[in-house]
């Protein structure tokens, strides 16, 4: 492997590192809760960010959330119930 191209490695392992959060504990120590602190709308972020790395990963494509498959459902007074 070339200088450049092990450059290019260690960059490349650097920015996935920044997107993580983790820690590495010994078995049997308690973990603590990196989102603890989080409101809703910070975990859901945080949910979505990993769900599209794991999709870089795979080598998926970034589909917007209009195309995602589903249905919609209407509820409340006049919707059909």
């Amino acid at each position: 492997m070339t200088t450049a191209a092990k450059q290019a490695r260690a960059e490349r392992a650097r920015r996935r590192r920044d997107l993580l959060v983790g820690e590495v504990a010994p078995l049997g120590t308690p973990k603590s809760l990196p989102y603890a602190t989080f409101s809703p709308e910070e975990r859901l972020a945080a949910a979505t960010r990993l769900i599209f790395y794991h999709m870089q990963i795979r080598g998926d494509a970034r589909v917007p959330r209009a195309e995602w498959p589903g249905e919609t459902f209407k509820c409340g007074p006049g919707s059909g119930q």
